[in-house]
């Protein structure tokens, strides 16, 4: 066995791997194309449903007029007068929201109520439509009419409202829009005039109240000048004078503490030089006493002779003393003027500290009045400011007033008609090119969703993708359904058996695809185990009716016919077929040979195919798969291999009995058939599960009964088996020798 052989195998007794779903859009059209006439029907059914509904409906007709919203009324009166209600919009966000304001407003019920009562739409019979008229119903069921048929779009970029209303009959749809417009337009004028005029009578009514208010703070401030004496002097320029005189008064005062500091410096310098050596520097002296400043330099001079004489003489000389007496006479006569100078800086200070007395106490006093006046300010201010107060207020509300008499009388708007509604000649629902469309979209989908859901439900396999998905074995190829290819006299008989014809298929039409399909499949096997050739196979399959019989027939045929000695045997021991199909008497066959009744050589049958033999199933035996276990089964197998190249066995199915299971653990391989459209993937996943626990070994699988005609599944196959199987045939031949060899 090569190690594809071996991986195969491996993998198959592993268990099956698990189908993954994948988006595959191939596999959509395929279902598409199968289905085909399922789409196509219930599209027919919608559609011809979407145009009879479209038929009945009611064709509604849409008016539609415009109106332009300035941002500002028209400035009759001047930009100085201003309106009590503005009509406008500021800002972009101000604007949008006044533009969503008036939509809604046209939308109102008061606005509905207002068209009812001046069109006199509950008498117009044609306003009821499409229902019947009816006189004596109510106001508010036409009110509602009337709100259910209009609509106002708010603009995107710009400041016209569109008005649409829409009715059955297209005259009164333009007649109800211009009458939405009009009324619109008058609803608005007349909320203008109707708040200006109850302003008009607000504004008056606080005019006079504010007269009295007025009258009475002028006498509540004359009263207070009266009392407080400031009649002839403003309070604002007294107290201003009142400011300036504490202002110099604590200048002064300022002044004065300086220059009595400055005194009390002045006489530490001066005793300070007084009490110092002589001969030391004193800029006080200079400053404030210069014959003080020329004692000073005669001392030094007399005290410089003093000592050249008492470098000369001694102490008691008389040149020395005498020296010494005038030195002293010039030292007192300094002191003496230091003195003068302290005396008369103690003058100046105390000038200066009486001084300082007398602001400081004229200071506090005008402080004092000062906070006098200021709390007579404060009830002055009051009192000033609510005459003043009251009296701009007046004034402002008389200016008012006479604005808003003059704008009462003005009937101007930011609002007129753009273009009037017209008649409409054609209606806009129902939309009968939309609605078919609509209709044609939703149909198809609806039809690819059934065919979808249908092929999802369905739970058999159709293409070789889901068999090697599902089982994980290798695909061995197909065998296109014979019925398709030749119908002419070849179908399922009415007892539920097949025609012998069609399990002899590819005897009688050799060069036909069928047969090149059943060669394709031969060499896969041959090559599967070109050191190890397989003598013994087991045809089986998952369920009933899958076709396996005539798979292992044609692949006894293909074998046959490619020069091999080939046994086919029927080891279906419940529903035995093989020798109806080869027209061979089924009283003698394989249960015979296994109980001794008669020998292999007899129980073989010849037939019509070259070196194609069968063994039939002979009497049905009430033990099918205990006879399978028994050694006597094991030594005919030998016996058999012995005498022929290829031994196939024609096996129940896997699901329904054991005999398969039993069959696959003692041959070379066992051959899967699979029914396109027919076999459950649970019960080909179940059945090669089944194999894979007994240790068979299980080949590959064959897909049967394949309809290569139809896109939806065979388009590959198709156009590979019959327009390429002449090329096929002719190197079939090479194949199959090389492999032999």
């Amino acid at each position: 066995m090569s190690s594809d052989g071996q991986s195969s195998e491996a993998q198959v007794q592993g268990g099956p791997p698990e189908a993954s779903p994948s988006l595959n859009l191939r596999r959509y059209w395929q279902i598409l194309l199968k289905r085909k006439w399922m789409v196509l029907g219930v599209t027919a059914i919608v559609m011809a449903g979407a145009a009879v509904t479209t038929y009945r409906q009611v064709r509604i007709y849409q008016a539609r007029i415009s109106v332009l919203v300035d941002m500002s009324a028209p400035q009759v009166l001047g930009g100085k007068v201003g309106e009590v209600v503005d009509m406008g919009a500021g800002s972009y966000w101000m604007s949008r929201d006044y533009l969503s304001s008036q939509r809604d407003i046209i939308q109102s019920r008061e606005v509905a109520g207002r068209v009812v009562d001046e069109l006199k739409l509950m008498e117009l019979p044609e306003f009821w439509k499409p229902g019947p008229f009816v006189p004596g119903r109510s106001r508010d069921e036409a009110i509602g009419r009337v709100m259910a048929a209009v609509r106002a779009v708010m603009p995107k970029d710009n400041r016209i409202i569109e008005i649409y209303v829409e009715h059955a009959d297209p005259g009164m749809a333009a007649r109800l829009a211009n009458g939405v417009a009009d009324t619109y337009l008058g609803f608005n004028l007349d909320y203008k005039l109707g708040s200006t005029k109850d302003a008009v009578r607000w504004l008056a009514d606080q005019l006079d109240d504010l007269k009295k208010e007025l009258t009475q703070a002028e006498l509540a401030l004359h009263n207070f000048k009266k009392q407080n004496n400031v009649l002839s002097v403003p309070m604002e320029d007294k107290q201003n004078l009142l400011t300036k005189q504490i202002e110099k008064f604590n200048d002064s005062l300022t002044a004065v503490r300086m220059k009595r500091m400055e005194l009390v410096a002045r006489q530490r310098q001066i005793l300070a030089a007084r009490n110092q050596d002589p001969l030391k520097d004193s800029a006080i002296l200079l400053t404030e006493s210069p014959v003080a400043s020329d004692l000073k330099k005669t001392y030094a001079d007399e005290h410089r002779k003093l000592m050249e004489l008492k470098a000369r003489y001694l102490e008691n000389h008389p040149l020395v003393r005498a020296q010494q007496a005038k030195l002293d006479t010039v030292l007192a006569d300094l002191r003496r003027e230091i003195d003068n100078a302290l005396a008369a800086n103690q003058g100046r200070f105390n000038e200066a500290a009486d001084a300082e007395k007398q602001l400081a106490a004229a200071f506090e006093a005008a402080k004092k009045e000062a906070l006098d006046l200021n709390l007579r300010q404060i009830d002055y201010n009051r009192l000033k400011r609510g005459q003043e107060n009251t009296e701009k207020l007046y004034g402002l509300v008389l200016t008012r007033l006479k604005e808003t008499d003059l704008s009462a009388n003005l009937r101007v708007s930011n609002m007129r008609i753009l273009d009037r509604a017209l008649t409409p000649g054609a209606p806009i629902r129902p939309d009968v090119r939309k609605i078919m469309l609509m209709a044609l979209v939703l149909a198809l989908f609806a039809g690819i969703g059934l065919a979808v859901l249908i092929e999802v439900l369905d739970a058999t396999v159709k293409t070789q993708e889901e068999v090697e998905a599902l089982t994980g074995v290798p695909f061995l190829g197909i065998l296109p359904s014979i019925e398709e290819e030749h119908a002419a006299g070849i179908t399922a008989r009415s007892n539920g058996t097949v025609d012998p014809r069609k399990d002899l298929f590819l005897h009688t039409n050799p060069k036909s695809s069928v047969a090149e399909c059943a060669r394709s499949i031969r060499t896969n096997l041959l090559f599967m185990s070109p050191e190890r050739p397989l003598k013994t196979l087991v045809v089986t399959s998952a369920g009933p009716r899958e076709g396996k019989t005539t798979t292992a027939i044609s692949l006894a045929i293909a074998m046959a016919q490619g020069g091999q000695r080939v046994l086919l045997i029927d080891t279906d021991l419940r529903r035995p077929r093989i020798h109806r199909s080869f027209g061979v008497t089924g009283e003698t066959g394989l249960t015979a040979v296994l109980l001794g009744h008669t020998e292999l050589g007899a129980a073989i049958k010849t037939t019509d195919v070259p070196n194609l033999y069968v063994l039939p199933c002979g009497p049905l035996p009430p033990n099918p798969a205990e006879l399978l276990h028994t050694e006597r089964f094991g030594a005919l197998m030998q016996q058999m291999q012995q005498r022929y190249d290829r031994v196939i066995f024609d096996s129940p199915p896997v699901i329904a009995v054991t005999d398969a299971a039993v069959l696959g653990a003692r041959v070379d391989g066992v051959v899967m058939v699979v029914k396109a459209g027919q076999t459950a993937r649970e019960g080909l996943r179940r059945s090669v599960r089944v194999l894979a626990d007994v240790s068979a070994r299980v080949l590959g699988t064959v897909l049967n009964d394949l309809d290569v005609n139809n896109r939806a599944y065979g388009q590959y196959y198709y156009y590979y088996y019959r327009r390429y199987g002449g090329y096929h045939a002719g190197s079939e031949a090479a194949s199959e020798s090389q492999a032999r060899s």
